[in-house]
């Protein structure tokens, strides 16, 4: 009851200028990665860098995230300020538009701008949003008050039984297969169709890997067992992505976001594998948080 009270406290307390700081300082961020000038199929709209967003969540995820009410709402606050490049964004395709086009591609301008600048606006908030909800999960379940199992004993699960681990095994072998048959295999004909749909596949299969990784890591153990680096194993792959967006970015990439998505799956792969590595060579500690 008092953590409770403690929480909607301060859901009601809390101004949450945090949030809404860091959403208007990614405004500058994301005009610059995502501005564009219009093409002659843009009439309103446009398309707008996620990466700030992701950023901008995660911080306020991270500070907001010992309590799940109030992060959501920091996290939508976040992201109703991030939305002002929305807008900036929008307003300059349709100004662009509006200028050059003819009449009737500036009455559609006109008339889309209104809808695009809601749809979008609705995105980055969810988008910001869900982040910082994630973000703030991953926060409370990794505290080490969390995962201490004499805080859970009633839930009577220890790490042995967890099963998280079995999409990061899958995700280990998967990656090297797909590599060597990209090498080796022509893209066209039959089977490179079957290496694109093996490379999907990776590109799923990512997802649940990375939870897994974290899910398995963060079991409530007993204080005498193995507790994994959560975030080393948490920030390998999040530093894979950062890195290859920046690299990509300041080597004048107009898509930085897919050089990142290999950055990550590379790293987490990097990452799976040594906490594989880690967790058999722990085995027999894990096996002793086994009632007997």
């Amino acid at each position: 009851m008092d953590a409770l009270r403690e929480c909607r406290k301060g859901v009601t307390g809390d101004p949450l200028r945090f949030a809404v700081l860091v959403g208007l300082a990614t405004v500058p961020f994301t005009v610059a990665l995502s501005w564009q000038p219009p093409d002659e199929t843009t009439v309103a709209g446009g398309t707008v860098s996620g990466a700030p967003l992701l950023a901008a969540g995660a911080l306020v995820g991270y500070r907001y995230g010992d309590c799940a009410s109030r992060t959501r709402r920091a996290g939508i606050w976040a992201g109703l300020a991030a939305s002002v490049a929305t807008v900036l964004l929008y307003a300059a395709t349709a100004a662009s538009t509006i200028g050059t086009a003819s009449t009737t591609i500036t009455v559609l301008a006109v008339v889309l701008t209104p809808i695009a600048v809601v749809i979008g606006t609705g995105l980055t908030v969810l988008v910001t949003a869900a982040t910082a909800v994630v973000v703030g999960w991953m926060r409370r379940r990794s505290a080490r008050a969390s995962r201490s199992r004499d805080a859970t004993e009633k839930e009577g699960r220890n790490a042995l039984e967890s099963r998280w681990w079995l999409p990061v095994v899958a995700y280990v072998l998967l990656v090297p297969a797909v590599v060597l048959a990209e090498g080796v295999v022509e893209p066209d004909g039959g089977a490179g169709f079957a290496v694109a749909l093996l490379l999907v596949g990776t590109v799923l299969l990512s997802v649940p890997a990375a939870l897994g990784v974290f899910v398995d890591a963060t079991v409530p153990r007993r204080e005498s067992a193995w507790l994994p680096n959560v975030r080393a194993y948490v920030g390998l792959p999040v530093f894979g992505f950062a890195a290859a967006y920046v690299g990509a970015a300041l080597y004048g990439s107009p898509r930085p976001s897919a050089p990142a998505a290999f950055g990550f799956l590379a790293a987490l792969w990097l990452t799976a594998a040594v906490y594989l590595a880690n967790r058999y060579r722990n085995l027999e500690r894990i096996a002793d948080e086994r009632p007997c």
